[in-house]
């Protein structure tokens, strides 16, 4: 049997290392791998192994389970590098990414991936993204880097465009694209919604959001490609009939479904003629018009800001979990079914070559989406084998549409390119192709301050 050896990147996460070592201990066709956990925070990956190691235990995997503070030391031989890590304390920075804009008169709707905000996120984060990669170079260059962090587009073509190590970014945002649906259809399935039900990020609104979207994916089957946080459905079909039921979506939400059911999706859907996927909190990062101080579209259409102090909280609620089940006052049961972004699959289709479809992977375009750039990382559904990860080709999308997508590319190039070579000339050009950037005094007192508050966490521009 062949055991691959894994890597986790970021495993002392309570939330990243407790769903992603259930989903892969619980393999049965990953017996007897090799898994090594990585993280700097030590009281954190002491927790994660022991409970790692009682998984395995129990569960009957057999695995070879070590961790370490030090990647270099888990890298060699490894096939499979999964990485999940955030530079700062994330929901401290996340709200500084937020509010130093806005004191200088821009009020971005969400700043994680785009927005002066994803700037800095991408700044930030790049550094240890690359660093990675180049240790991978040395000590395992077969491998594949998973890449789970955002801003996945930018993070996943900074290791594309500098470095040789081949890579995928993952995420599971369709699923947001599927509880859309499922919301406009629901009476067809049987499936309850819940009363003033929205696909909002908030951890607090996951028990409501998570039943609607695995009732969606067990029902129906959405095809969509674009960009990560930003696509556009081709194709939705009753999986067991094969039923067209994209017009019947289109027809009922645009019509005849809750007005205040996510309006910027439904206002964008019904203008440019394809669905968005990912809801309004994540679709507002990319569009001009989502910020501007004297229409207030954060109020006409309840655009959420990440809320940073319940992110906190679930942080908490999480390493609860991990105390419990480490205490046995929790069986590992409840924590069996768990889910990432299909990370055990992929690497079992690599593994033994199961030839496995994947709605959503962010690969090098190299003309999958024909109207957008050849080395752009993209969004398509792919297929996953022996030979590696290989992404669909998709028919164009309207022009339109690629625009508003080209517009994003070109800026999160530059973006990458200044935050690779700490170039702080380009950075302040980056920033003025930003969709929510319209003044240069602005631009260049927000690069300012994220230098000097950040500093600590950007090597890149202080050399």
């Amino acid at each position: 049997m062949t055991r691959p050896k894994i890597v986790l990147i970021g495993a002392g996460s309570a939330i990243f290392g407790l769903s992603s070592l259930a989903t892969v201990i619980r393999s049965e066709r990953l017996r007897g791998a090799e898994l090594v956990l990585v993280d700097i925070n030590e009281a954190g990956l002491e927790k994660m192994t022991r409970l790692a190691e009682k998984m395995s235990r129990e569960w009957g995997a057999d695995m070879q389970i070590s961790s370490t503070t030090n990647r270099r030391k888990a890298l060699p031989h490894a096939d499979f590098v999964v990485v999940s890590v955030q530079v700062g304390p994330r929901e401290e920075v996340w709200e500084l990414d937020w509010r130093i804009p806005l004191k200088h008169g821009i009020r971005q709707p969400y700043a994680e991936n785009s927005g002066p905000g994803g700037f800095a996120h991408t700044a930030r984060n790049l550094p240890l993204i690359l660093a990675i990669a180049r240790d991978m170079e040395e000590l395992c260059p077969d491998a594949w880097y998973l890449n789970f962090t955002n801003p996945l587009i930018r993070l996943t073509l900074g290791v594309h465009r500098y470095s040789n190590i081949k890579v995928v970014g993952l995420c599971h945002q369709l699923l947001w694209g599927y509880a859309m649906a499922m919301a406009v259809l629901a009476d067809r399935y049987d499936v309850d919604i819940p009363e003033g039900f929205h696909v909002h990020t908030d951890a607090s609104n996951m028990p409501f959001f998570k039943p609607v979207a695995l009732a969606a994916y067990q029902h129906i089957d959405v095809k969509a490609a674009g960009l990560n946080h930003f696509s556009w459905v081709y194709d939705i079909r009753d999986r067991q009939t094969g039923e067209d039921l994209y017009p019947l979506v289109r027809e009922r939400w645009l019509n005849h479904y809750r007005k205040d059911f996510e309006p910027l999706s439904r206002e964008v859907f019904q203008i440019f003629g394809m669905m968005p996927t990912a809801g309004d909190s994540h679709l507002c990062e990319y569009l001009a018009w989502t910020h501007d101080p004297i229409t207030k579209p954060w109020e006409k259409y309840d655009l959420k800001l990440q809320n940073w102090e319940g992110n906190r909280q679930r942080r908490a609620e999480r390493w609860a979990v991990v105390d419990a089940l480490l205490s046995d006052n929790m069986s590992l049961d409840e924590v069996r079914n768990a889910t990432t972004e299909g990370l055990p699959e992929i690497i079992e289709a690599i593994t033994f070559n199961d030839n496995r479809y994947h709605h959503q992977l962010n690969l090098p375009n190299h003309g999958r989406i024909p109207n957008l750039p050849h080395d752009a990382i993209v969004e398509t559904p792919g297929v996953i084998s022996g030979i590696g990860i290989s992404g669909l080709n998709m028919p164009a999308l309207p022009e339109t549409i690629a625009e508003l997508c080209r517009r994003e590319l070109a800026y999160s190039s530059v973006v990458v390119d200044a935050c690779t070579v700490g170039d702080r000339d380009l950075a302040l050009q980056a920033l003025l192709l930003d969709p929510n950037v319209n003044d240069i005094d602005r631009a260049r007192a927000i690069l300012d301050e994220f230098m000097q508050v950040f500093a600590e966490y950007l090597p890149q521009f202080n050399q």
